[in-house]
């Protein structure tokens, strides 16, 4: 299966400035995911980060892959998750970075199922750029009520 960014958009409740995911190249249901986010010189973040030489800020290479593992995981599920319910990212394990990403990058993120329950799951995340590994690590996800549950 593949996502186009209105595919995407749909599934994931994240918006501009933080919406990491352009679209899914390939999505296994339960098992897999990769999909592409393109760096541009024109996001809010290279005001600041940094005005002399522009670098993607390692936290938004680690929301792409969480944002690649929420969208696996919203196609992953038969059915969708009680009102006022959502999967959140509670822990991250051995992330590391390896190499900065640029403006005219495009990050390939691919995260592949470890294990999953109804309440959560366990991924592991890899992202390269032109083949080469910029970073990766393991995501825990984790399931949270919020509000009233719709319940009044």
């Amino acid at each position: 299966m593949k996502l186009d960014f209105e595919d995407v958009r749909r599934r994931l409740a994240h918006r501009f400035p933080l919406l990491m995911v352009d679209r899914a190249l390939e999505v296994e249901p339960g098992r897999r995911i990769v999909v592409e986010k393109h760096v541009t010189g024109n996001e809010i973040h290279f005001l600041g980060h940094f005005p002399g030489r522009a670098i993607m800020p390692g936290v938004l290479i680690l929301e792409s892959a969480a944002q690649a593992a929420a969208l696996l995981l919203a196609c992953s599920r038969e059915e969708a998750l009680p009102p006022g319910t959502v999967l959140v990212l509670g822990t991250v394990r051995a992330w590391h970075f390896v190499k900065p990403v640029v403006p005219g990058d495009t990050l390939r993120v691919e995260v592949q199922v470890v294990k999953m329950v109804d309440a959560g799951a366990v991924v592991e995340g890899r992202v390269t750029v032109d083949g080469q590994e910029v970073a990766g690590g393991t995501l825990v996800f984790g399931q949270v009520q919020y509000g009233d549950g719709g319940q009044g």
